[in-house]
């Protein structure tokens, strides 16, 4: 095999697909991108995004949130891809602006609360503008309306690597082979060409976790001459079995999304309709303000979405490559909860690793091996932490719907989160420290280990009492009967 890649076939056109082939671009490498669907229709608008319809996408429906370390990373090497999605209409989301009054007198801004800016906008919004931009890259080539069915494989060899050396492409009902130096795979969550290298005898390590939680999401537009509500800490309303929020996107538009235990099949059924997803809506205080019909209208029907789970894909096994010439990119290698926000960052920065590797001068073994410990290096701890906060989740969930007792650890651990939700409104602080690892600039745990933190919360909990009235409002929910209609 070559140790210099110069031609490399993109599998996937999603966010994926499109910031590998911006990556390899950046490198001098030349890309095909494979896509399934068709391209946006000519009628379809960066405005009117979500009438694209991504079958191969189906979270594109649901809310996305744009991090800062993506943002920093965009600003880095493609600033003039920042300039086009302000220009179809993507706002931001800054640090300050999430500030709650009450912590307004604690609040002293910092150099580094600029980077926590995040990009405010629809997914299918931000993949249109990608596209556009990748499409005009130097060596980027997309193929739409062709799927890739099989991976091309060398004849196995005893105790050696397989190879990948190209795909088999089905485009208006003709098959083709197309041979490149190597494959990336940007499928996605429901990827199958990874798949197919076990009927060809290649092993691989896969972990997996489901979350056993569902989404509601349904989106909305705001009135003319009328702007989004304040928002204030993490952009959600947390409850012992429910979690809501609402995330401003482009162009006026924005999503409200219920995320619910999926054994609440009766809430489930419920929320599918329209009326009473509304309704559920302007019963939570955090969340009324947004649908105010004086406000805002909803721009479609509620969607649903499950399989939220944590994966993570592996081809070196016990230190050997399995496979060469073949990468996992995005949510084909290494996936979370989408309610972390993590995808669209995570697999932007692993696009770029791949990009150098394939750029310089190492063998293929060696090339995969510093990959996948790129990988680890970046994501393992987080992917860890978010596994663990979505199993306290579910305890939490099969608790709150009297499915069983509460230990007395979990009551304890229950008690401490509803307390830290109000500290980051009343502590900017706080909040400052837990938002830096949501935006990916620090690890999602590392505000545990710092002694200041904990002086914050000490002076919450001191002064709980004082801002006691002006919270309570914010726990105004629906009962669970109400929820379940």
């Amino acid at each position: 095999m070559n140790r210099r890649v110069r031609h490399a076939i993109v599998v996937g056109g999603g966010i994926g697909g499109l910031m590998s082939a911006l990556a390899l671009s950046r490198r001098g490498i030349d890309a095909t991108l494979f896509e399934r669907d068709a391209a946006p229709a000519a009628e379809v608008t960066v405005e009117n995004s979500l009438a694209w319809l991504r079958r191969g996408v189906p979270q594109a429906l649901h809310p996305h949130f744009f991090m800062g370390r993506l943002r920093a990373l965009l600003e880095a090497n493609y600033p003039d891809l920042i300039g086009a999605l302000e220009r179809a209409g993507a706002g931001e989301g800054a640090f300050e602006d999430y500030v709650h009054p009450l912590g307004r007198a604690h609040y002293s801004p910092r150099a580094g609360d600029r980077r926590l800016k995040s990009i405010n906008c629809r997914r299918t919004t931000f993949e249109m503008t990608v596209r556009d931009y990748a499409r005009a890259a130097p060596g980027v080539r997309i193929v739409d309306g062709a799927r890739a069915v099989r991976l091309v494989t060398e004849p196995a060899r005893e105790a050696a690597p397989a190879i990948v050396t190209g795909v088999e492409v089905e485009q208006d009902g003709a098959s083709a082979t197309h041979s490149a130096d190597v494959v990336l795979d940007a499928c996605g969550r429901f990827d199958k060409l990874s798949e197919s290298l076990a009927s060809a005898g290649v092993a691989m390590n896969v972990e997996q976790r489901d979350s056993s939680i569902w989404y509601f999401t349904r989106h909305y537009r705001l009135r003319p001459g009328c702007d989004y509500p304040a928002s204030y800490g993490v952009p959600g309303a947390m409850f012992p079995d429910f979690i809501v929020g609402a995330l401003p996107a482009d162009n006026g538009a924005f999503t409200v999304t219920f995320q619910i235990y999926r054994e609440d099949k009766t809430i489930a059924k419920a929320l599918r309709d329209p009326t009473h997803f509304q309704a559920m809506c302007l019963a939570v205080e955090r969340i009324k303000p947004w649908v105010d019909p004086a406000r805002a209208e909803p721009t479609s029907d509620v969607f649903g979405f499950g399989q939220m789970d944590s994966f993570w894909r592996r081809s070196v096994v016990a230190g050997k490559p399995t496979v060469l010439g073949f990468f996992c990119v995005g949510d084909s290698a290494v996936r979370s909860n989408p309610k972390f926000g993590r995808g669209c960052t995570w697999t932007t920065i692993a696009a770029h690793h791949l990009a150098d590797l394939l750029a310089a001068d190492v063998s293929p073994e060696e090339r995969i091996r510093r990959y996948e410990r790129a990988l680890w290096r970046e994501f393992r701890a987080d992917w860890q932490t978010m596994r663990g906060i979505d199993a306290s989740t579910e305890a939490q969930f099969e608790i709150a719907t009297g499915r069983r007792k509460a230990k007395l650890r979990e009551r304890v651990s229950m008690r401490f989160s509803a307390f830290l939700d109000e500290a980051m409104l009343t502590e900017p602080g706080v909040f400052r420290e837990i938002w830096s690892g949501y935006h990916g600039f620090a690890r999602m745990s590392a505000w545990t280990t710092k002694p200041g933190v904990w002086l914050r919360l000490a002076r919450a909990a001191l002064e709980r009492g004082a801002h006691r009235d002006a919270l309570a409002p914010l726990a105004r929910r629906p009962t669970r009967a109400e929820l379940a209609g």
